[in-house]
C-alpha cells in the first residue's frame, strides 16, 4: 500500500475522531444504552478484577429525599457516575447488575460492545477523568467509527484510486444517520465497523491468497458476532461472490484453495465463535444459551412492523423507501452511477470487486424486505449497507468524472488535449457538491438522525405524510430538553415523563434538585410539574389519547425542532400555561 494512502488514512481517522470528541457532549443517549452499560460494567469488572459483586464499593447517598419536604444541597457526591447511581437507585441490595445476575438472566444482543465501552469509561472517566461519564462510553463508539472511515478510504484507494476513495469516505462520514449515531449508538456503528472489516480483510485474503488475512477476518467477525448477529449475513455476500469469482473452478469441480488457505477458511468460524464465547459469560454455564439469543433475533426479525401500505406484491418496501428518502441526493446520484459502473465493468474486472461491493449492498436490504421480515426505527438496524453504498458512490463519482471529461473533449474543441490539471478541476467540482450537505448537517445538528431529503419534503414532509418512524431519535433528543430544564426550571421542580423510562434521562445529567418521577404527572389537577417527552411518529401510537388531548390544552414552554418540526416538547402543567381558548 502506498505511503501517501496510509498518511491520508491516518488524517481521515484523526479528523473524524477529533470532530467526534469535540461534539460528543452535544448528543444524548440511545434508549438501549443504559442496559448495555450496566451489563458491560459487570462483565468488565469481572474480567479485570475477578470480582463478581460490588460489596467493596463505598455506599453513596441516594438523590431522593427521605420525605417530600426535604431539600438536598446542590453538591457533588463522592462517586457521581451513571453506573454507581444506577446500582444504588434501582437495586438497594446490590444483587442486581452483578456478574452472577447476568450469567443467569442475560438475554438479547451479545455484550462485547458494552464491555469495550465500559473499559473506555473505566479508563478515561473513572481512572483519569479526562472526559465526562457518559461521553467516555461514547468515546469507544466514535473511535471505532473513525476506524471505519479510515478503512473505507484505504480499501478503496488501494483498488480504485484516491479520488474514488475520497468520495466514498465523504459519502460514509456525511451520511446523516451514520454521522449522528456514531456519537452515541452503542450497537449499530460498532457492528457495521466490524462487519466491514470482516469483508475487507476476507476479500484481500482471497484475491491475494494470504491465509493471515482470513485469520484477521475471523477475528473481526468474532468482534462483530459479539456485538450483534447481523454478521452472519456476510455469508450470503461471500457465497454469491464465490460462485461468480470461482465459476471456472466450480465448473471443473476443482478446489481453488491452497492447503494453508483451506485451513484458515476452516478455522474462520471457530475463531469467530470462540471470541463470542469468551466475551459472553452467559454462555459459559450452558453454551446452549445461544439458542435463546437466536430465538430473540427470530422474534424481532420475523415480524411485520409497518402498515400494509408498505408492502408491494409481498415485498416490504420500508427499508427501500427509507433509503430513498433519507439518503442525501448527492450520495444517491453518485451511487446510481456506481451501480451503472458495476453493470458495465463488474463482470470484466479480474477480481470482481465491484460485484462484491454490490452484493454487500444488496444483502442487508433484501433480508429485511421479504414478506414477514422487517425492521423498525429507520435504517439503524441495517447500517451494514452504508459502507457498500459509500464505496459505490466513490466508483460512481469516478465514472462521472470520466464521462464528463469525455463529454467536454467532444463538445468543446479547445479541450481536445484535456490536461491532468483540467481533469482534477472536474474532480474538485464533484467534491464541492458535498458542501450543501455539510451545511445541512450543521443546520440540524445534533439531530442528523432525523434527516429526510427533499424527495419527501424534508422532515416536515415526512411528518405530513405520516411516514413510518419519522422523527424517531430513540431518545437522544432528551439531551436538549434536559439542558433547558437545568438552565430554566425553578428550584426543586418536579418532572415527569409520560412515555419514556427513567433510564432515558440518567440522574447524573439532571440538576440535583429537579425530582424526576413519572408519578408526578397530575393531568387536569395541574400541580405545576414539568412534562417532557419526544413527539415523533410514535406519539399517536404510544401515548393514550386522553393524555394527548390534555397536553393539547397546554402551551409548550420549550420545543426541540428540526426543519420546523418538534421532535421533543416540554410543558409546564399549571393554569398559567393553559392555551387561551381553554
Amino acid at each position: 500500500m502506498k505511503k501517501s494512502n496510509i498518511f491520508l488514512g491516518i488524517i481521515i481517522f484523526l479528523v473524524f475522531l477529533i470532530q467526534g470528541i469535540l461534539t460528543l457532549s452535544h448528543y444524548g443517549l440511545n434508549w438501549d444504552e443504559t442496559a448495555h452499560y450496566l451489563r458491560g460494567q459487570a462483565y468488565a469488572r469481572y474480567f479485570l478484577t475477578g470480582k463478581t459483586d460490588y460489596t467493596d464499593l463505598p455506599k453513596i447517598r441516594s438523590h431522593y429525599p427521605t420525605n417530600k419536604d426535604a431539600v438536598l444541597p446542590d453538591v457533588k457526591f463522592e462517586d457521581d457516575s451513571f453506573f454507581r447511581r444506577s446500582i444504588y437507585q434501582y437495586d438497594r441490595e446490590g444483587e442486581k447488575f452483578t456478574f452472577p445476575y447476568y450469567i443467569k438472566h442475560d438475554k438479547g444482543h451479545p455484550p462485547l460492545n458494552g464491555i469495550l465501552a465500559s473499559f473506555s469509561n473505566m479508563l478515561f472517566y473513572q481512572k483519569f477523568g479526562l472526559i465526562g461519564d457518559i461521553e467516555s462510553y461514547h468515546l469507544f463508539t466514535i473511535f471505532v467509527s473513525s476506524v471505519l472511515a479510515a478503512s473505507v478510504f484505504l480499501f478503496v484507494a488501494h483498488f480504485y484510486g484516491k479520488f474514488a476513495a475520497i468520495i466514498a469516505t465523504l459519502s460514509l462520514a456525511l451520511y446523516p444517520l451514520f454521522f449522528s449515531e456514531s456519537h452515541f449508538n452503542i450497537k449499530d456503528p460498532v457492528e457495521v465497523t466490524f462487519y466491514s472489516l470482516t469483508l475487507f480483510t476476507f476479500y484481500i485474503g482471497i484475491i491475494k491468497d494470504k491465509w493471515k488475512w482470513i485469520i484477521a477476518s475471523g477475528i473481526f467477525a468474532g468482534f462483530a458476532l459479539g456485538t450483534k448477529f447481523n454478521i452472519i449475513f456476510t455469508g450470503f455476500t461471500i457465497a454469491l461472490w464465490f460462485v461468480i469469482y470461482y465459476w471456472k473452478s466450480i465448473k471443473r469441480l476443482s478446489w481453488p484453495f491452497s492447503k494453508s488457505m483451506s485451513i484458515s477458511l476452516v478455522l474462520f468460524p471457530f475463531i469467530a465463535f470462540s471470541i463470542l464465547y469468551a466475551s459472553w459469560p452467559y454462555l459459559w454455564q450452558n453454551p446452549s444459551n445461544i439458542m435463546n439469543t437466536l430465538s430473540y433475533y427470530s422474534e424481532i426479525g420475523i415480524f411485520s412492523y409497518q402498515p400494509h401500505s408498505y408492502y408491494f406484491f409481498g415485498v416490504n418496501t420500508y427499508a427501500l423507501q427509507w433509503i430513498l428518502f433519507t439518503t442525501p441526493l448527492i450520495i444517491l446520484l453518485y451511487c446510481f452511477f456506481g451501480i451503472f459502473y458495476v453493470l458495465k465493468h463488474g463482470v470484466s474486472e479480474k477480481n470482481k470487486l465491484a460485484i462484491f461491493i454490490f452484493l454487500w449492498l444488496l444483502v442487508p436490504i433484501i433480508r429485511v424486505s421479504f414478506f414477514k421480515t422487517g425492521i423498525y426505527g429507520g435504517l439503524r438496524q441495517i447500517m451494514e449497507f452504508m459502507p457498500a453504498m459509500a464505496i459505490l458512490a466513490g466508483l460512481g463519482a469516478a465514472e462521472i468524472a470520466k464521462l464528463l471529461s469525455g463529454y467536454i473533449v467532444k463538445r468543446f474543441k479547445q479541450f481536445n488535449n484535456l490536461t491532468i490539471k483540467q481533469f482534477n478541476l472536474v474532480q474538485i467540482g464533484i467534491i464541492v457538491l458535498f458542501i450543501p450537505l455539510v451545511l445541512k448537517l450543521i443546520d440540524i445538528h445534533p439531530h442528523q438522525n432525523v434527516y429526510f431529503n427533499t424527495l419527501i419534503g424534508g422532515l416536515e414532509g415526512a411528518k405530513n405524510k405520516n411516514f413510518a418512524d419519522w422523527g424517531l431519535t430513540l431518545g437522544s433528543s432528551y439531551k436538549e430538553g434536559v439542558d433547558w430544564l437545568n438552565e430554566n426550571a425553578e428550584k426543586n421542580a418536579k418532572l415527569s415523563l409520560i412515555r419514556g423510562l427513567h433510564a432515558n434521562i440518567p440522574r447524573t445529567t439532571l440538576r440535583r434538585d429537579i425530582d424526576l418521577d413519572n408519578r408526578y404527572y397530575s393531568g387536569s389537577k395541574k400541580n405545576g410539574e414539568y412534562i417532557i417527552e419526544v413527539t415523533d411518529y410514535r406519539w399517536n401510537i404510544d401515548i393514550a389519547r386522553e393524555i394527548r388531548d390534555y397536553l393539547e390544552t397546554l402551551l409548550p414552554v420549550y420545543e426541540v425542532k428540526v426543519d420546523g418540526v418538534a421532535i421533543l416538547t416540554i410543558w409546564k402543567n399549571d393554569k398559567k400555561h393553559l392555551k387561551t381558548n381553554y
